[in-house]
């Protein structure tokens, strides 16, 4: 099944996303986890997502360590994986991209961005890399 696959530990910034992004977004079904492991599960149940924004700063299984673990598969090296954070710390964004990330993005720290900053990411990756996703999912 196609999805967006949001991995987001704090709850204030999972329910903004939900806001600007809905339950679905240009009609690509919009799913939740709250930690890397709950990502992998989800993963393991549904399959890969077209893409996923995953938060650097987690407890238990980090950003970077899910990115590895996604990257294990065949099918999830294909996977645009976009990583997202609050720090700008030129090592925080290096070591996400070494960890296979395909993009880091700073949230953004005014409440008027977020949706801008949201529809800006999952209209890049769905719309010009339409075909990425599907073939991580048929691989």
């Amino acid at each position: 099944m196609s999805y967006i696959l949001v991995v987001e530990d704090n709850p204030d910034h999972r329910d903004l996303i939900r806001l600007v992004l809905g339950r679905s977004y240009r009609g690509v079904p919009v799913r939740m986890a709250a930690s890397g492991e709950d990502a992998l599960k989800l993963m393991e149940r549904e399959g890969l997502p077209r893409i996923a924004l995953v938060d650097v700063d987690m407890p238990g299984l980090s950003g970077q360590a899910t990115v590895r673990r996604i990257r294990e598969g065949k099918a999830g090296r294909l996977l645009p994986v976009i990583m997202l954070s609050t720090s700008d710390e030129s090592e925080d964004v290096r070591a996400c991209l070494e960890a296979g990330a395909n993009s880091y993005v700073r949230k953004p720290l005014a409440l008027s961005d977020w949706g801008r900053t949201m529809g800006a990411i999952a209209d890049y990756w769905l719309l010009q890399h339409a075909g990425a996703g599907g073939t991580a999912n048929d691989a």
